[in-house]
């Protein structure tokens, strides 16, 4: 969904960008929209799921000591 957004809804451009077919990218975007009950062809929808992501958070890096500076050394 967020190569879709940031793609301004290309179909074509987010399948370039995903390296996949344009019909599996219009399949994969009529299920976000199904289970978020939200249309990505509505600009509001739009705005409200990119805000959705940007309130993500970042995904654990799997490094310990990223985790926090104040950790003792081992």
């Amino acid at each position: 969904m967020e190569t879709f957004l940031v793609h301004d809804g290309s179909w074509a451009r987010t399948a370039e960008a995903l390296h996949r077919h344009v019909n599996t990218v219009h399949y994969r975007i009529q299920r976000i929209e199904h289970v978020t009950g939200r249309g990505l062809s509505r600009l509001y929808d739009r705005l409200d799921l990119w805000a959705a992501l940007l309130c993500r958070t970042p995904p654990a890096t799997g490094d310990r000591r990223a985790r926090s500076s104040t950790s003792p050394a081992r």
